[in-house]
């Protein structure tokens, strides 16, 4: 946090901070870490796994869903405008960063702490704008789509107040996965199996080949 703020921060953000670190550490067969183990069952070394799998945080569906949440929150400015703004969006088919989860249908489970965190991180700094808006968002949410929020919803709001900017959002949870990931290398590696998972095609058959000259 000083290396990323320029501050030393005080030790209750401190503990904070490395809690959501605990809460990001690892989760399962994600696409980060199923990249990691595919690349590590090739016998590749740890740093080419890892390479693996941050290379799939560049997408926005599985990396970029904390900086989207804040990005949504800013957009919105005001908790007043949440309903109007909803509506539209919801309207237009916009994806709402922040909530929804490939395997979580209910709740994601580590959403509660993260809220928590961001709670009491509000109140200590009289905070009156940023987390109000959040909770008014996941209330129209609850109630327009049936949608929890998931991890990086909360989280997104705790970085913000504590002055991280959203750019390095990503890569902090990069730092947090790298305990989850090297452990599941590590165990790849321990006993080994080459992934190699079929596919069924479901495309056309029967078809007829034509040469690339008489292609239209």
């Amino acid at each position: 946090l000083y290396m990323i703020t320029g501050e030393e921060p005080e030790p209750v953000v401190a503990k904070a901070f490395d809690s959501t670190m605990i809460l990001y550490a690892e989760h399962s067969y994600n696409a980060s870490t199923f990249a990691a183990r595919v690349t590590s069952s090739t016998l590749a070394d740890m740093h080419s796994a890892v390479v693996s799998a941050i290379g799939t945080l560049r997408g926005p569906l599985h990396g970029g869903a904390n900086r989207g949440a804040i990005e949504v929150l800013l957009k919105i400015k005001d908790a007043k405008k949440v309903d109007a703004w909803l509506a539209k969006a919801l309207a237009n088919k916009e994806k709402i960063m922040g909530f929804g989860h490939r395997i979580y249908k209910n709740i994601d489970t580590r959403t509660p702490y993260m809220k928590i965190l961001a709670d009491e991180t509000s109140r200590r700094m009289g905070d009156k704008k940023i987390f109000p808006l959040a909770c008014k968002l996941e209330e129209a949410m609850k109630r327009e789509k049936n949608i929890p929020p998931n991890v990086d919803y909360y989280a997104a709001v705790f970085y913000y107040l504590i002055g991280i900017k959203k750019e390095i959002y990503t890569p902090i949870f990069a730092m947090a996965r790298m305990a989850g990931w090297t452990s599941h290398i590590i165990e790849q590696h321990a006993d080994n199996k080459l992934i190699r998972p079929e596919c069924v095609y479901t495309g056309p058959r029967g078809l007829s080949f034509v040469p690339l000259i008489d292609r239209e």
